[in-house]
């Protein structure tokens, strides 16, 4: 663990490490794909391509559903694409009825960003302050912040020190948590465990083990819940609200996408109360929360949020996890996540050069994937990354099964790393 204050630039440190690996992969023709329609999960790229993607986010395939583009329609003819005045000052009728949805979706009082990022930035600042009624702090915060999470927090790092003391750790290793807590607690601090609750580039966190340990030591979870949100809980609630029962509700602070499986734009935060949720509105930075919405994007939540509040979810959920049963089936423990409750998969590589070339493989086979390299994943480990959606047919899952088995054969590629990530 590092709880030194940071003397190196983490922006331009980052950069640089990724510089090479990223330039391969544009060089490749693997990143910066130019799509000019989709079908489904079938996207067309300006080359003439068609491809099945097992790129996007969208785990139940909400963003097209014909619901959701006609709320978002209908709440541009009716408001514009946007009001430009801070959500302070009006509430335009779709938003007031989007945090009603939300809240009882994530169980508690919802405050709904621009994007989680955003929520980051504007919510953090207040937390560290000691200001969130339900959220009191000794002298003040002692951050915990995993290795592995999102960028968006991991960028933050220099404004959280000006409130206190950063210590990094993984925080999946739940002893060095406890001993970063501990060491907070002498510091006269109170812990706050940065992490994600299923990570975009490895498996599902301890939430439950983290919340004990915040409850413990007097302290929070701060969760960013962005590829959990819809796929877990009966109303979509997410991975970390469920992990986290009644007993511990007010030991979290939530934070959920509704850009990815919820099929819409934007970012929420969730909070223990009302009060809570007001200092939000009412002093998070107008850089983060007081910038109009888009209202295509809030009209499309609220239908997303119906969707979520009635059976049809589950059905959703259902068809999502049969899919990601189906490819565990077909590809085995040789998937990275395998049979982990999480819609993402990876496929172990190992060199970066190899990693390119299965990719490479895969495409001319059809199929696009996510090749993630280091910095984001250590160095000579790099991976394909898979995100499983509910509207992949089984065609296009045995389809991708093949390719991956047969890419290995075919380049003679020695299948890396381990299924340690559950």
């Amino acid at each position: 663990m590092n709880n030194q204050h940071p003397t190196v630039n983490w922006v331009k440190n980052r950069v640089r490490q990724a510089r090479d690996d990223q330039q391969q992969l544009f060089d490749a023709g693997l990143n910066g794909l130019k799509l000019v329609s989709r079908e489904g999960k079938t996207i067309e790229l300006s080359s003439g391509e068609r491809l099945t993607e097992f790129l996007s986010c969208s785990y139940l395939g909400l963003e097209c559903d014909p619901r959701l583009i006609q709320s978002a329609v209908s709440a541009v003819k009716s408001f514009g694409v946007q009001f430009a005045a801070a959500r302070t000052r009006v509430l335009l009728p779709p938003m007031r009825e989007l945090d009603e949805q939300l809240n009882q979706i994530f169980q508690g009082y919802t405050v709904t960003f621009n994007s989680v990022g955003s929520a980051h930035l504007g919510c953090l600042p207040l937390l560290g302050s000691g200001e969130l009624p339900s959220y009191p702090l000794r002298r003040g915060p002692g951050w915990i912040v995993d290795r592995a999470a999102h960028a968006s927090m991991q960028v933050l790092q220099g404004i959280l020190w000006q409130f206190g003391p950063v210590q990094r750790c993984d925080c999946n290793d739940v002893d060095q948590v406890e001993q970063a807590c501990s060491t907070a607690v002498a510091a006269g601090n109170t812990p706050i465990i940065l992490t994600d609750s299923i990570g975009s580039m490895r498996g599902l966190y301890p939430v439950n083990r983290l919340l004990q340990l915040a409850e413990r030591f007097e302290g929070y979870l701060y969760a960013d819940d962005a590829h959990g949100t819809s796929i877990h809980g009966v109303t979509g609630g997410g991975y970390a609200l469920v992990a986290a029962g009644e007993q511990r509700r007010d030991r979290l602070i939530l934070l959920s996408s509704l850009s990815k499986a919820f099929g819409a734009t934007g970012g929420a935060i969730t909070v223990f109360t009302e009060a809570d949720a007001e200092m939000i509105r009412r002093h998070a930075s107008t850089y983060t929360f007081g910038g109009p919405l888009s209202m295509g994007g809030v009209g499309a939540a609220v239908a997303s949020a119906d969707i979520h509040l009635s059976s049809e979810l589950g059905q959703l959920q259902a068809a999502l996890w049969r899919n990601v049963a189906l490819i565990d089936n077909l590809l085995g423990p040789v998937l990275g996540n395998h049979e982990v409750a999480s819609p993402i998969r990876f496929v172990r590589v190992g060199a970066e050069r190899d990693a390119i070339s299965l990719a490479l493989h895969l495409r001319r086979k059809a199929i696009a994937v996510t090749t993630a390299m280091f910095p984001v994943v250590a160095k000579g480990e790099a991976i394909l990354r898979l995100a499983v959606s509910a509207n992949h047919n089984q065609a296009q899952l045995e389809s991708l099964a093949n390719a991956v088995r047969g890419g290995f054969d075919e380049l003679g590629i020695r299948q890396g790393g381990r299924d340690d990530e559950r």
